[in-house]
């Protein structure tokens, strides 16, 4: 199969380690930034008019170095050796990073990440449909949402940004993420196919 794995908050922890970015970018104490629930991909509406400038000045410098989540490394490397095609698929553009293809193949290296192809876009969708994706594996709900309208699976990784999601099938960590794959693959699970 086809497997397009999201980075941020699906193999990495970058919730919690932008949270202390966010403070310090927009001026506010550590302990708001956390009590209120914020972080780089849910900023409050009137912080949102300086997001571009957040996202500049902080990810190409320490994107890098965001840690990755228990077994991801060994789950993507399972899967990879299962026969399945990896595409790292991440929303990420010039529009935030200076290179985000480099930036995103040194933090995928840190990380010990072995994939097929990487894609840097804003247009996921349009992205899986060229790659002709069979699975997704992503934090956002609309992500998630889009592959099933176009008739792939969907599994969205649990994360703080979308804990009160419901309607998707969720996974809590990369050994669920396997074994739902693993269900996928061998025809337990089925999937509406549109395509």
């Amino acid at each position: 199969m086809n497997i397009a794995i999201d980075i941020d908050d699906t193999l990495t922890n970058s919730f919690e380690y932008f949270q202390s970015f966010v403070a310090e970018f927009f001026g506010v104490g550590l302990d708001e930034v956390r009590s209120r629930g914020i972080s780089y991909v849910n900023l409050p509406e009137e912080w949102l008019p300086r997001e571009i400038e957040f996202c500049k000045a902080y990810f190409d410098k320490y994107v890098i170095d965001t840690p990755f989540k228990q077994d991801a490394a060994e789950a993507v490397t399972k899967l990879h050796a299962d026969g399945h095609r990896i595409v790292i698929l991440t929303a990420r553009s010039s529009m935030f990073y200076a290179d985000p293809y480099k930036t995103t193949r040194e933090e995928l290296a840190n990380g010990g990440i072995v994939y097929d192809k990487l894609i840097c876009t804003l247009d996921k969708a349009s992205a899986m449909r060229a790659e002709k994706i069979d699975v997704l594996i992503d934090d956002l709900p609309k992500h998630c949402r889009a592959a099933q309208d176009m008739g792939i699976c969907a599994l969205l990784f649990d994360s703080k940004g979308n804990r009160d999601d419901e309607g998707l099938r969720r996974v809590k960590d990369w050994k669920q993420a396997l074994e739902a794959v693993a269900a996928i693959a061998s025809e337990r699970v089925r999937c509406d196919r549109t395509r």
